[in-house]
């Protein structure tokens, strides 16, 4: 007896995108090894006209049209496999970037609390060196709004 769970993940995994584009590729398959056997047949009978110089050149016209489309077939084929394991790394590449991004991001919105946080110590502190002399004021106002504007970027880095 099969658990539910299983029931679930055998239901994801044959969508009905998944099953449509099983479809196609069973009736490509099936039309290019057509074309393909087709084609070998016709050479193997072109073949067996060799002392005929009529049949032969018949043949030879049916051929190069028949040879034209299996070349297109196995091209088709070739040419995808390598396509589609590109995409597949484009496809990874992407998610590690998406997941560096997000990474990136969470980031910075640490660092922004953690400005926020000294930012809130350094009013503190502005305000006790305040009763004790005015210089120290001055300094205190200049951390405090570079604070704010460092600030200010990470949370626009955290956003972006």
């Amino acid at each position: 007896m099969t658990e539910p769970n299983d029931n679930r993940s055998n239901a994801n995994r044959w969508t009905p995108d998944l099953l449509i584009q099983g479809f196609k590729e069973l009736v490509t398959a099936l039309l290019g090894v057509m074309v393909v056997l087709y084609t070998l047949l016709l050479a193997g009978t072109a073949l067996s006209y060799a002392g005929d110089a009529t049949k032969m050149s018949n043949a030879k016209d049916i051929l190069l049209l028949v040879l034209g489309l299996a070349g297109v077939v196995i091209g088709y084929y070739f040419g995808r496999v390598p396509a589609d394991a590109r995409a597949t790394q484009a496809g990874e590449q992407a998610d590690q970037a998406n997941a560096q991004a997000a990474e990136v991001s969470a980031r910075a919105g640490a660092a922004a609390d953690q400005v926020d946080e000294m930012m809130g110590r350094a009013g503190r502190g502005a305000v006790l060196e305040g009763a004790a002399g005015r210089g120290a004021e001055g300094q205190a106002k200049d951390d405090t709004d570079d604070l704010r504007r460092l600030r200010d970027t990470l949370r626009a880095l955290s956003r972006s």
